[in-house]
This record gives C-alpha cells, structure tokens and sequence, in this order.
C-alpha cells in the first residue's frame, strides 16, 4: 500500500523469520463453476436484497460471475491439507494458505484446477506506512453562520465543491451505504468524531479479510483517518460529506508489508461490499512496487484491465456501485504516475489540491498506460482537516482524504438525485467539473461543483453543455445550443445557491443567441438551463 495517502517516510520493520512451517498464500483459479448448488434464479442465496435492488433499479442483470465458486471444490482443496482463507467469485477461485510443497501439488492436480499463482510469500521484508499528519492541536470553534453547519476548520473541503448547498438542503447522504476498504479502523469505536455515526446505528458492520481474528478497531489509524472525512461529526471542528449516510468498515489491507496478495484482499472486500448492498466504495489504496520485486506493476500495465486490483475495480463498478479511488501520492517523484486501480476506466479517480484550488505537488498525474485521462477529478488532499489518533482534529496531506471527501458528497448527489445509474452518477461529477472544457493528467475535470451537478438533466452527456460567451462576463452572454433548428428555448437563470433568478422564453433561428442579464445582478457564479422541445442544456457562467 505505498499509496496509503502519504508523503511520509517508510520505516522499515525487522524480516521475519522464514520456518520450515512457512505459511504462503496462492490464488487457486478454478475452470468452471459447474455442479453449483446456486443459480442466477435464485440470487437471494448469495446477494442481500439490497444488493439486487440495486441492479435491478439500474437494469443489471445477474449473471455467473455474481454465483459463489462451488463449495465442493472448496472442500477438496481442504482435504489437501492447505486453508482457504476466501473464495472469489469474480475470478472463480479461492485464496489459499500452504505449509508444504506436497499440499500445492495436490491442489495442481485436481481436475477443475486451472493455475495456480503465488501471492504472498511467508518471511519477505515489509514495511511500515505513516501518514502525513501536520497538526494535531485542536482546532479553535468558529461560529456557526445562518443556515448553515458548523463546520469549523472543515468547511474549506466542503465549500471548495459547494457541498454545503447540498446539505444546507437536506441532502446528507440519508439511505446511502459507503463501504470504506482500508487498512485498518483504529479508535472509530471510541472517538468522539465517531459519537453520531454509533448512536445513530450508520456502522452497519465490519470485515476484516486480512485476519479474520482481529480486531478491526485494533489496527491501522488510516481508514479511521479516512472515515472522519466523510462520516465524521464534530461541531464547529469537523463535519464530513456524507454525515448521515451509513458506512461498512472493511479491511483489506496489511499495513505493515507490501505484497500482491492484498490486491486479492481488496477483490473480496468489494465482493462483499456488492453481496451487503453498499452503493459506493471508496478505497484509499493504490498498488505498484511490492516487497518482492517480481510482484510489482510497471506502467504497461495501468491500462485498465491487467492488474487484480483494477480488474475487480471493474467488476464491482459493473453491478452499479460507485468505486471512488484515491489516485496516488507520487506527483513529485520519480514515478509521478497514478496507482491501480486508479487505472481503471470505470472508477472515479480523485486527486488533490490545496486550500487555494492548486493541485498538490505529491498528487499523481496520468495518463493511463492507453492514454486516458486520469485523475477524473479533484478534492483537498493538502492540510485537509481529518481526525487523528489522539483522540483530536488536525490535518493531514493525501489523496487518500481527496477520494473519501469527494465519495461523501457522490453519496449526497445520489440522495439528491437517486434515479441515476452508477455511471451517470460519475458522469454527472465529472461534467460539473471545473476543467470540463479543457481536461488534463494533472487535475483531470478539475473541482466538481455539487450545486451546479443537482441541476443537471438525470440523462446528462457532454452533447448537454452550452456553450456560454464571453465567460466571464458584465451584463450580457451568448449562448450556443448544440441544435441547429429555429425554435422556442426556455432559458433559465439560477444562483449557484439554487434560486431562480429570471426565466425568459425566446424564439431563435440559429443556434448562437444573446441573452440579456439585469444590471443589477451581483458578482458571483451563476448557472444557466436552456430548455428546447427535446433537450435540456446546462452552463456556467461567471459574472464580474
């Protein structure tokens, strides 16, 4: 996890002893899944009702890669003497742990057997992740304006992608399930920032793929870290994104080594994030060098499709969840390129900038190995204001806070806007961006602007946007539908808080028109619905 939204040292942790009982781990694929006791009929024996919900509302069929790997082929690895830590059914096989050589040769020889892959070698040197943690003095309480939450020093991550307009109109992320895959959920069980999300019953439960015997609030500080971003609630300190929505904690990373194995981890936490009925993931993890060199990923292979990682990235973005990824923390070193999954074509990948709007000069650039745009989108991931181990609020540095901060307000536009698919979803974000116009592989879209994104028509394609000049503006504007035929527009102008400021029908026999603004109208931004027979478009502008 060299990604794990850091700029800090790595502190290297003493080798483990090698044994003549060294436990190593392989990923069994199986060839078929056939002679299942399950069938894609009856899918309420291995998906929650939500979770079939959740395809269903977005027209997603259940096919064989949602059915479990056949139990009986589970059990004839068992016999063999070797453990099964899970099962994978994406990839139809199963993560395994061996003591002997004599127990692989047995599983290689069994006839629904197709490969076998070593993923984790017993005794290889590790390593020890710390966070960039720059503050960890309590922060002074402002005061709380009219209408609005107390957010604190919070409020900057907020109001950079005007998540406080959604939330000042009720949009919280009520009746949205973020799965959070992590190393680790240390204190969350005990720190005040936590106190609303317990009482109120929104952890809905915790897994722990790494070691089914831990105690998750016992490990790792960063998904803590990584939750008070979004779930956290702290008055007049810290408020997250998504207050109100409710959260699955799952481990799926080993802090204190590197190795390819943890990739398949993550493959069974979102396997099971889809089986609960989460509808978004977010994951601050990224994956290129490994302890053992051979394991690592080199650019060819950020192409979307190639790394584990990013190929159960792609699975559980196909049964309508949205995955938020963190993009990378390596913009100022040698590799300055994006991690898996960031690679992946179906994700929101989420870089970071500073209080100013500024990129941060750690946040990975793109492109992707075949030339996508990448990062999607940006948040704050410099100083953003996260809680600590010390029971307090300070700041942290990272894309991993950028992703969790930029999935808490996805989970309020999908409350706002719960017709959506998961695609449009991103879509959606991505166009209210600031750079939708003009990407680029350092910010991506840019910042996403949530007020401008809850105005968007629910089939939203690039084809929607007017074009809108001169931007910014005095007291008038041109508007340029991407329609030809004369006809009657309804354009509406709109506050980015949300309140109209004039509508005015017009008949125009080409597709550049002027629209005229009043005079008296303030500096500030404003949004822009022109409405045609057939299509609805959207725009922004800025006046001066």
């Amino acid at each position: 996890m060299r990604h794990i939204g850091i700029i800090g040292a790595l502190l290297v942790i003493s080798t483990l002893n090698i044994t003549t009982q060294a436990q190593d781990k392989y990923f069994v694929k199986f060839k078929d899944k056939n002679n299942s006791p399950y069938s894609i009929e009856n899918p309420s024996e291995f998906l929650s009702q939500r979770s079939i919900e959740r395809r269903t509302k977005q027209g997603i069929s259940i096919t064989t890669n949602d059915l479990p790997v056949n139990p009986d082929y589970l059990q004839q690895i068992k016999n063999t003497g070797a453990s099964v830590n899970f099962q994978l059914k994406w990839f139809n096989g199963a993560t395994i742990t061996i003591t002997n050589s004599n127990q692989l040769t047995a599983i290689q020889r069994l006839s629904f057997v197709e490969s076998t892959e070593k993923i984790y070698q017993s005794g290889a040197k590790g390593y020890e992740l710390e966070v960039d943690v720059q503050d960890t003095k309590p922060f002074n309480r402002k005061r709380q304006t009219p209408d609005e939450l107390n957010y604190g020093n919070s409020s900057t991550q907020i109001k950079m992608m005007n998540g406080h307009i959604l939330h000042n109109n009720g949009f919280m992320g009520d009746g949205i399930q973020i799965a959070v895959l992590d190393a680790g959920f240390l204190n969350v069980d005990t720190h005040p920032v936590f106190d609303s999300l317990r009482t109120k019953g929104r952890i809905l439960g915790t897994k722990d793929f790494v070691n089914s015997n831990s105690n998750i609030y016992e490990e790792h500080y960063h998904g803590m870290m990584v939750l008070s971003t979004m779930g956290g609630y702290l008055d007049g300190q810290l408020i997250g994104t998504a207050p109100h929505a409710k959260y699955w904690l799952i481990r799926t990373e080993n802090a204190d080594v590197e190795q390819i194995y943890e990739e398949y981890c993550w493959a069974a936490g979102a396997e099971f994030a889809d089986s609960v009925g989460a509808d978004i993931i977010n994951t601050s993890l990224g994956y290129t060098t490994f302890d053992i060199t051979a394991q690592s990923h080199n650019f060819n292979d950020l192409n979307g499709t190639s790394t584990p990682i990013t190929k159960a990235t792609n699975y559980a973005s196909s049964t309508g969840m949205v995955v938020v990824v963190s993009a990378g923390n390596d913009g100022d070193s040698s590799w300055y390129y994006i991690s898996a999954p960031a690679d992946s074509p179906n994700v929101l990948t989420v870089g970071a900038v500073d209080n100013a709007r500024e990129k941060a000069s750690f946040s990975s650039f793109g492109p992707t190995y075949d030339g996508r745009i990448k990062p999607d989108v940006c948040a704050m991931g410099q100083s953003a204001v996260v809680a600590n181990t010390t029971g307090v609020i300070g700041t942290a540095n990272g894309t991993s806070f950028s992703s969790p901060i930029m999935a808490g307000m996805v989970a309020c536009l999908w409350e706002c806007k719960p017709n959506l698919k998961a695609s449009e979803i991103i879509q959606l974000v991505k166009t209210s961006g600031s750079q939708f116009q003009s990407p680029n592989n350092s910010i991506g879209y840019g910042i996403p602007d949530f007020a401008v994104a809850t105005k968007i028509g629910e089939n939203i394609k690039s084809k929607n946007l007017l074009g809108i000049f001169p931007n910014p503006f005095n007291n008038s504007i041109n508007i340029v539908l991407p329609e030809d035929t004369p006809q009657y527009v309804e354009c509406t102008v709109y506050s980015i808080s949300g309140s109209e400021i004039l509508t005015e029908i017009k008949y125009v026999t080409e597709n550049t028109f002027e629209l005229n603004i009043p005079q008296h109208l303030s500096k500030g931004n404003y949004l822009i619905k022109a409405k045609t027979e057939s299509n609805t478009y959207i725009g922004k502008c800025v006046k001066i």
